[in-house]
């Protein structure tokens, strides 16, 4: 299935997880010693984050194969951020590296990544499009100087309302949260970053630069909903069925996902929340060791073309990253081109945040704290 017939099916069906940040089977493995030749790569990213045919078949990477002569292998390698992290732990920490020349982990696991002096320094004139990175992407917490990643694709999360059900928009985290009207019929995401990042920004903190004490009144937000009856459940990707079957009136979504439902029930909206919303990203890196950097890089700047961007971004529908690929997704779906949740203008982007970086220890006491709230 496409991505989207892999959504609508989803909305129809129930029960398939989705890839935004969450979970589904993998496509292979990149566990063992890098040990690829200099004509092949292997990238390890998440399921049906890419242009990819019924057939399975991806045509950027055809393309990029026949313009450079590298045979690139895309495994849908990448299930959960800490799951992957687990498999590859023991391989990096004894030096053996991995077979995968670029890796696309989320934003934190790439902070990981550069803290434990995984990541491999990017050799910017070997990407000479990078230049077309937008400015809103430049300076993230985990990376400020961009040494070591790009971005893949932006993961905004926002709120997502099926009008049918509640017969009006829903724009606030305190009316998802409080509104009588909603009772049993909103659901958060079983995200660490996505949820309490979203809930601090409504509290008036950055979840960029939060303490403790933050975090605990979006904890204690959490389990006064759950408590209230106001959540019906916690979800990953799989709010997609019961939003469009009107189970929910409202929830926390990846604007990814919405703007694909929206085409089939336009009933089904997303909205910012008036506080601002949560933005993750994908990353591009080349792990320390990796074989074939050279064509890793090769691999980024093709990627960093607008034209192929847009061609990413006609597929996956989220936050593109690339200058110039608005103009050249007028192109391929003048629709797209004028979506402001792939191609957010200069006011949208600055309601968008990123969520702070964290040590391993505190991510460990933090996602203990979520999971308490989520009945886990």
């Amino acid at each position: 299935m496409s991505r989207r017939q892999l959504l609508e099916f989803a909305a129809i069906a129930g029960g398939v997880s989705l890839l935004a940040a969450c979970t589904t089977k993998p496509g292979g493995s990149v566990a063992g010693p890098g040990n690829g030749a200099t004509d092949e790569l292997i990238w390890a990213n998440w399921p049906l984050s890419v242009d990819t045919e019924d057939d399975g078949t991806i045509p950027s990477l055809e393309q990029f194969k026949e313009l450079t002569g590298i045979h690139t292998e895309y495994l849908a390698e990448i299930n959960s951020n800490d799951e992957w992290f687990a498999k590859v732990q023991p391989l990096m920490q004894n030096g053996q590296g991995i077979p995968a020349s670029l890796v696309s982990p989320t934003d934190w696991m790439g902070g990981r990544f550069i803290s434990l002096d995984w990541a491999a320094a990017l050799d910017k004139s070997k990407i000479p499009n990078s230049r077309n990175l937008l400015p809103a992407f430049e300076s993230p917490a985990f990376d400020p100087s961009r040494k070591y990643s790009l971005p893949w694709q932006g993961w905004l999360v926002g709120i997502a309302v099926n009008t049918d059900v509640t017969g009006k928009d829903v724009r606030s985290v305190d009316e998802l949260l409080n509104d009588p009207a909603l009772k049993g019929k909103v659901s958060l995401l079983t995200e660490l970053r996505e949820t309490t990042g979203t809930l601090m920004l409504a509290n008036g903190a950055d979840p960029g630069n939060f303490t403790d004490d933050d975090f605990d009144q979006a904890i204690e937000d959490i389990e006064a909903a759950r408590a209230s009856g106001q959540l019906r459940r916690f979800t990953g990707n799989d709010y997609a069925s019961d939003l469009a079957q009107g189970n929910l009136g409202a929830c926390l979504a990846w604007a990814g996902d919405v703007v694909q439902l929206s085409k089939d029930n336009p009933a089904i909206k997303f909205f910012i929340p008036d506080s601002g919303g949560v933005l993750m990203e994908d990353v591009m890196m080349v792990p320390e060791g990796a074989p074939n950097s050279d064509g890793a890089h090769e691999l980024i700047d093709f990627y960093f073309e607008p034209e192929i961007a847009a061609q990413v971004a006609a597929y996956v529908n989220a936050v593109c990253p690339v200058a110039g690929a608005q103009d050249a997704m007028a192109n391929i779906d003048p629709e797209l081109a004028d979506n402001q949740l792939i191609f957010p203008d200069s006011e949208s982007m600055k309601q968008m945040f990123t969520y702070m970086s964290l040590s391993i220890d505190d991510n460990q006491k933090y996602q203990s704290a979520f999971d308490k709230a989520l009945g886990l």
